[in-house]
Formats: structure tokens, sequence, C-alpha cells
């Protein structure tokens, strides 16, 4: 059988399926509110890093503002992820275990429908994850250093995704100290550059949060961790299981479950490569959300990336055990239950196939509020639906003001505003919620909207009396209502209020973006961050033993014997002699070159920027120093520079003795910071001048010279 045929007439068949059923029904919430996102771009947000909002624009300019535009990305993604998924697949195993895992993968719910139709951060983040998977085989198969920058700019990406791509880096790392194979990856600097890489690509990111009070990094910890300190529920971790099983599809999550079981046991007790590989890339986020599950409530999909690798793992055993019995009627059975599920979800989604007042107790399913029946309130399938007569409902009402005096719209919940805002792109959706959203940053000032009239809008399922907004509007009208039907039934009802002349300095403070705080300067934050470090090395981390060393080097500092360097010059000149004394002298003479060349990059930098140093900036009270007193030109720091110079070079040189030249290098500019005479910036400028100078000069000579 020609499986590579076959898997791109089963991708491609697949992807056509889904183009043709995306536009049919509409969004989701997150789907709105993700597109709401493309009206506010930005560095980042307060629910996600920003790539979602940006692949959503780009399709929404060729596509336009429409459930088909808003969701091609994640079919075209997943389209490219399951080709992606099927070279892993084939390099761990083989072509038919690849394309068994591709069957699987349109099978599971929460890839052939949450990941591949929903456009969501996960789409994107399963791209760039099972990149990094493919890239680091690469990496392992043929040993190329410069593979390592890719993996970053890969890795890179998907932190721009979600912030659960942390863990791939932390699943790297795991496989390489469980390797002794490729534990030698440690000594080399490909890797630490790539992770250096992937981080500079979050900087925007991390930008983004100093602006505006870390309130998404705050976010999400709450979100995953609670407010409170978290106690042990068995209950809670029961929930999130059972939760995941039902993104999964409940029979295929046990073969998940033996399948974790023996790929632990093939990596652990067996050493197999393949099973620790799958292992590694899968294992750290199972294990750490569900371990959070057992704490505080998260949602299904967050472990998914873990299932996504772990299903390679399953394809394996699938066909290993193919010809046990029980298994294979067992296999046959939970892939048939869900395949039938997965057929009935779209069709229920169009048109409503599904009687689901059978499957509620009888009083519930009698019962009936706002006069919608308690079935059509419980079937979710409803949500998708409404939103384009709502949107002609508001322009027309909008139609009856004069020119002059056309209303604002807005709501008490993000999750409708978004909505909202999809149903009338052109017009803008504010949102006074009393919880702190996104809507809070985009809208912090309200000054233009005062004495402006406003049209309230919720529905029976958020209903919000708009009347608890105060004195905010002088006057509130009689809520009408506007019903939505499906197949005859009334679904869902929503009320629009009419509110004249809006005050906002009377808009109480909690439904607005006061309680994440004034939008802060950038380079001032990083300045109180660097102080704020500088303090806490400087001052709280004081002990007798560092104060006994730290007080001999600045006392030689104070009479221009610099100890620390003159220590770190001894230490490699001695492992240059014992190493390679033919080619000693030339050493010498580079390592000179390279320690003059980085010192009169940072004399020129500390003339040019003439920054004072921390005695100048606290007064000397404020500060623990011991001989050496400086008082200016502190950035970068000359000592820090010169140690990271010497390190560099000798990690370039002489390898074996890595760890060393760590040590070395970071004491140095971990004591220019606990003595006082330097800030956290001026060391990392210094330490990155050194590597930086060393790093050039040695690669020039390797290049040019003939020695």
């Amino acid at each position: 059988m020609n499986y590579k045929l076959w898997f791109w007439i089963v991708n491609a068949g697949t992807a056509v399926l889904r183009l043709l059923f995306i536009g049919k029904v509409g969004l989701t919430v997150d789907e709105s509110h993700y597109w709401v996102y493309t009206k506010f771009l930005s560095l980042s947000y307060y629910d996600h890093p920003p790539l979602i909002a940006y692949i959503i624009k780009l399709s929404a300019l060729i596509f336009g503002n429409t459930a088909f535009g808003v969701r091609f990305p994640a079919v075209m993604i997943f389209f490219i992820a399951s080709w992606i998924f099927f070279i892993c697949a084939k390099k761990l195993y083989n072509e038919r275990t690849a394309f068994t895992g591709v069957l699987l993968l349109n099978v599971l719910p929460v890839f052939s429908f949450l990941g591949s139709v929903v456009s969501i951060p996960d789409s994107p983040l399963a791209l760039f994850w099972i990149l990094s998977l493919l890239v680091f085989l690469l990496i392992i198969e043929t040993g190329n250093k410069k593979y390592w920058y890719l993996l970053g700019v890969v890795g890179g990406f998907a932190l721009l995704s979600k912030y659960n791509a942390v863990m791939i880096p932390i699943g790297i790392t795991l496989f390489l100290i469980l390797s002794p194979k490729h534990r030698f990856w440690f000594k080399e600097k490909e890797p630490y550059l790539g992770f250096f890489i992937m981080i500079a690509m979050f900087v925007p990111v991390i930008l983004w949060n100093i602006e505006n009070n870390w309130a998404s990094f705050g976010f999400q910890l709450r979100h995953g961790f609670g407010r409170s300190f978290p106690r042990f529920s068995l209950s809670l971790f029961g929930q999130s299981l059972g939760a995941q099983a039902g993104y999964l599809s409940p029979p295929i999550f046990l073969i998940f479950l033996a399948a974790a079981y023996m790929c632990f046991k093939e990596a652990w007790i067996k050493k197999d490569r393949t099973a620790l590989i799958i292992a590694c890339f899968s294992f750290p986020t199972l294990i750490f959300f569900n371990a959070v599950a057992a704490f505080n409530e998260i949602l299904p999909h967050w472990p998914a990336m873990g299932y996504l690798v772990l299903a390679i793992y399953v394809a394996h055993i699938t066909l290993k055990y193919a010809e046990v019995r029980w298994f294979r009627n067992y296999t046959i059975f939970a892939w048939a239950f869900t395949i039938v599920i997965l057929i009935l979800a779209p069709i229920h989604l169009m048109y409503k196939v599904i009687p689901v007042e059978k499957f509620l107790p009888k009083e519930q399913a009698e019962k009936v509020r706002h006069g919608i029946p308690e079935a059509e309130r419980v079937d979710i399938s409803n949500d998708l639906f409404g939103w384009k007569e709502l949107g002609e409902e508001i322009r027309k009402i909008i139609a009856e003001y004069p020119p002059k005096r056309k209303p604002f719209i807005f709501t008490h919940k993000s999750y409708l505003a978004s909505q909202i805002a999809f149903a009338v792109p052109e017009i803008r959706v504010f949102c006074f919620s009393d919880k702190i959203d996104a809507y809070d940053l985009w809208q912090r000032n309200l000054r233009p909207l005062r004495n402006k009239d406003a049209i309230f809008i919720c529905n029976d399922f958020f209903y919000f009396n708009p009347e608890e907004y105060g004195d905010a509007f002088a006057s509130y009208s009689e809520p009408q209502e506007f019903s939505i039907y499906r197949n005859g039934k009334k679904v869902k009802n929503f009320f629009f209020t009419k509110c004249e002349k809006f005050n906002p300095s009377n808009l109480d403070k909690k439904y607005t973006a006061d309680l994440i705080g004034p939008k802060k300067n950038i380079p001032e934050e990083l300045i109180k961050a660097d102080h704020a470090a500088f303090r806490f090395i400087n001052s709280t981390m004081h002990c007798k033993v560092l104060n006994f060393y730290m007080c001999l080097i600045s006392f030689c500092d104070s009479i221009h014997f610099n100890l620390a360097l003159i220590i770190i010059l001894a230490v490699s000149i001695t492992i240059l002699w014992n190493s390679d004394n033919k080619r000693f002298w030339t050493d010498i003479a580079l390592l000179a070159s390279i320690i003059v060349v980085s010192a009169l990059i940072v004399q020129f930098m500390k003339e040019y920027f003439e920054r004072p140093r921390p005695l100048t900036v606290f007064g000397d009270e404020n500060v623990n120093i011991f001989y050496e007193k400086l008082h200016r030109n502190s950035f970068p720091s000359g000592h820090t520079n010169a140690a990271f110079a010497i390190c560099t070079f000798m990690f370039l040189s002489v390898r074996k003795y890595w760890y060393w030249y760590v040590i070395m290098a970071f004491g140095v500019g971990f004591e220019r910071i606990y003595v006082g005479s330097h800030f956290p910036s001026d060391v990392i400028a210094g330490a990155f001048i050194g590597m930086m100078t060393a790093y050039i000069m040695v690669t020039l000579f390797k290049k040019y010279s003939k020695i």
C-alpha cells in the first residue's frame, strides 16, 4: 500500500470537507473574540499572545469578515501540521504508522474539529509544536548545529501562539538529560543561542505586559492556578480527566492512557530513544496540566499538545497489537464510536438533527424560561446561530436615530461584546464589565463618548439590568425583546435598552480599566525593574560567607588590582598551555586582541552614555559597598565585559572545562552588582559585548588565518 499517496488523499479530502463546512455556521465565542483582536492589532493581548490576531487579520483581508474568512487559516494550518506530523511519525517509526497517526488525528474531536475548523491559538501552536519535534529530530539525526537556530525560530512562533509553548524547551532539555548519547549538546553554544532566539521573538509580549502592568501574565496565572491558596481536590482531577476524555473520545482516551504507560515503560526501562523523544515532547505537558487540575479547574484542551505527540505512539501500538483479537476489536469499536460522533456533530450544528430533550430528565426537559424550552438552552449548537439576525436588527434600530445622534453599542460581557462586534463589524462595540478583560485595555479613554446615547444589548443567558450602571446615563428605556427562532422553535432572546447621555465620569471604576492601572512607560518600567533587581542582589542577598570574598575582591579593586580577572587569566593561560603548547602564543595573542578590542568598545560606550553608578542614583547610605566607591560611567560593566570575553574565547578554544568558564564569568557579573558597583543592565550589556567580540574575532580568525 502506498501510504504516502493515501496520506495526501486523506489530507486533501478532509481539508476540502472542512472548507465546505466552515462557512455554514456562525463563529464560536472564542473565534469572535480573536477576530476582535484584529480591530486592535497590538504586540500582545490580555488573553493570549498576538499571532492568532495577525493570522486571522491576513485571512480576513482576503476573504472578508466572514465565518469562512476567520476559519480558513485553521483548515490550512491543520493541513500543513498533518503533513509535518506524517514526516515525524515516519522518521520515528515508518510510513504505515505515520498514515495511521494522521487518520487518528482526523478522528479525534480535539484535533479534527477544535484544532482544524475553529480558529483559536491552539491551531498555530499545534503547527509549531509538531514542527519543533521535526526540527529536533533533524538535529538528532544529522548533528547539524545550525538546526538549533531554526528550532529557536519555530519555538519563538510557538510562544507567540500560546504560553503553553514554554513546555517545548523543557521537553528538549529533559531529553538531553535522560539521553547520555546527546548530553554533549549542553557543551555546545548552539542550543543556548537557539533558546535566546526563542526568547528574543517573545520580547514583544514581554514589552506589552510591562506597558500594561503584567495584565496578560497575571490573568493566565490566575486562570491556571486560581486566586486562592491551592487545595488538592480529587473531584476536580476526575472532572478534568472526564473532560479530556470527552475532547479525545472516551473509548480512545483509554487507549491513550495505556499508550502513556507503555511509552513511559519503554523509554525509562528499555531506554528506547524513540519512546523517549515522544515522552519528552508529551509527558511534561500532560503531567503539568493534570497536576494543576488536581488543585484548580482547567480547560480540557490545555494539555492537547501532549496528546498530539503521544498520538504517534498510539498509532504505533495500534498496529503493533493489531493481531491481538480483543485489542483489535476494542480499537475498531473505539474508532467507529468516535467517527459516528464526529459525523453527527457538524450535521447537528447545521441542521439540528439530535433531539436533545430525549437525553434530559423529564422535569428538566419540560422547563420553559423566557419562552425557551430547557432543551434549547442546553443545546450549545444554538450559540452559533442568530447573530446575523441580531446584526440586522441593530442596524435597523441605529437607522432610526438622526445622523448626528448615532448611538454607540455596549454590553456587560466580553463574550457578548465579541459576538455582537462580529455581527456588525462596521460598528464599534464597548463592554462595561465588572471583571477585567481585553475590552478594558481597548477602551481606556471613554471621554469621546460623553453625552452620547447608547444601546445596551444582552440576552436571556447573560441577562443584566443596565440601570445598575446608575448615573452613568441620564435615563434608561424599558428593554425591548428580540427573539431568535431555529427550526420553528424559539432558542434565545436578546434585549435592547436605549440609554441617553452617557457620562463617563459617573461610571463606576469597577467597569473601567482603572482596575488594571494606568498604562506604563516601557523605558521607565525597565529602569524600575533594573533598580529592583539591583536592590535585591545588593541588599537582600547579603550573607557573611559572600561578604568575606566580595570584601577581598572589592579591596583589590580599590587599589587597582583586579583579582578576579587575574585569576581568570591565570586559569585560562594554564589551560591553553596544557592543551596545545604549539598554538599557545597564537592563542595568547588572539586573546589579548579580544580583550583590548572589547575594552575599547566598553570605554567608548561608558563615555557616550555617562550613566551614573548606583551610589549616585541611590546615595551612599542606601547602597551596600565595601571598599570600592564609584559614581560615574556605569554602563556597561568593564569587569564583566572582560570576564565574558576571556571565558567565551576559552569556551570556543578548549571546551573541556566549559563549566568553569560559566562559573567564572557569571561570578564576576554577580560580584559587580553585589558590591554596589553596577546595575544588572550594566552587567548584561558588558557580558553581551564581551561574548560577541570574542565570538566574532575567533570566527574571523578561523576563516581568514592560515594558522
